[in-house]
């Protein structure tokens, strides 16, 4: 396995770079099986050879599938926190590649950003990439509550998110495959006023700058982060969605390149999980991401989140939105998680749901 469960009880980080968590070829495989990986990528050089993965010509191709196909197959959700006799996440890598590989073959299981880009790291470090695990703060401008938006969106929650920078030949790439519709799913580079397109028309950007919460006197002198932002409308139009105006940039998240340690995502993960200030303990979600009929770019979404089931073509703020099911029953929501996101919950997580967050019978 990629590492025993630790003895001791403090989370740490081990020493010794030969003893980090890394996952076997029989592992990998597994996993590649989970995300249905085309065999163009199974064929990449950069399984016979690591050194080939840090390289433009080798490496971000298939970091690009990589990314690609897992947000598209290992959903973004936050199930174990309301279906579960336990009701507690873990992050231990061991434990990750069982529930996203090996029982996600067969129950279609994901989790949210700590456990999707923890685990997705872990995959890139067996392949031989350089990983460096950092933290952000999400904007509450990504709230689901309005008035939270509308009187707080120019602050950010806590440190709260996890994402991933991968070198590529000297440079620093942005890897996040644990922010839902919300995040770039598409790997970009580490760079001041780097701006592309991502599920279109949406564009994103990376700006290196102040947030407006700081204790400086002046804005000059504000200590800067990474703020990731997000234009949904470019061409002008709009939805009539706050988060919708012409051809406005909103944030998204900031985040530093320190290097977080496990420890530290063990103190986020556990407030996120279980603190009735975050929206995971009080909502039921599950997303994935749709690929286009080439499988080269993504192109919208699946969503049960609240009381319906819902597509959407183009960004998940302004794009175009189908109700494909509304779900009033536990029964209803048990088998929509199973019809349209490939979720399989067992028996006893069936009847384990959180009073808080229970339909009707």
């Amino acid at each position: 396995m990629a590492h025993a469960t630790p003895s001791l009880k403090q989370t740490q980080m081990t020493i010794e770079p030969n003893e980090r968590p890394k996952y076997s070829k029989d592992q990998l495989q597994t996993y590649f099986k989970r995300i249905s990986l085309p065999q163009k990528y199974l064929d990449s050089p950069v399984h016979d050879d690591a050194t080939l993965a840090p390289t433009k010509d080798h490496g971000l191709p298939l970091l690009q599938a990589l990314v690609r196909y897992h947000v598209c197959n290992v959903p973004f959700e936050n199930l174990e926190i309301h279906y579960s006799a336990h009701k507690t996440i873990s992050l231990n890598m061991d434990d990750l590649y069982v529930k996203f590989a090996e029982r996600g073959l067969k129950y279609g299981r994901g989790g949210r950003c700590m456990e999707h880009n923890g685990f997705f790291g872990t995959v890139l470090q067996s392949l031989g990439y350089e990983v460096r695990n950092c933290a952000g703060r999400v904007s509450r401008m990504m709230s689901p509550d309005a008035e939270t938006r509308e009187k707080q969106g120019n602050t950010y929650d806590g440190f709260n998110h996890m994402l991933n920078l991968v070198r590529i030949e000297g440079q620093w790439w942005v890897v996040d495959v644990g922010n839902g519709p919300m995040g770039p799913n598409i790997p970009y580079p580490l760079q001041d006023g780097y701006e592309c397109e991502s599920i279109a028309p949406r564009r994103i950007r990376l700006q290196w700058r102040s947030i407006p919460e700081h204790a400086a006197a002046k804005d000059e002198d504000a200590q800067k982060l990474w703020c990731y932002d997000a234009c949904f409308q470019p061409d002008g139009s709009s939805s009539g969605s706050k988060l919708v105006q012409e051809g406005e940039w909103v944030p998204v998240y900031c985040f530093t390149e320190t290097e977080f340690l496990p420890q530290d995502y063990e103190m986020m993960s556990y407030f996120t999980s279980n603190n009735p200030k975050s929206f995971f303990t009080s909502m039921v979600l599950c997303i994935k991401m749709e690929m286009d009929e080439a499988e080269e770019k993504i192109v919208g979404d699946i969503t049960l989140g609240g009381d319906k089931v819902r597509r959407t073509v183009g960004p998940n703020v302004g794009g175009k939105k189908e109700v494909l099911r509304a779900v009033k029953t536990e029964k209803e929501r048990v088998e929509a998680l199973r019809e349209f996101l490939g979720v399989e919950l067992t028996q006893e997580e069936s009847e384990n749901i959180r009073p808080q967050t229970r339909l009707q019978s």
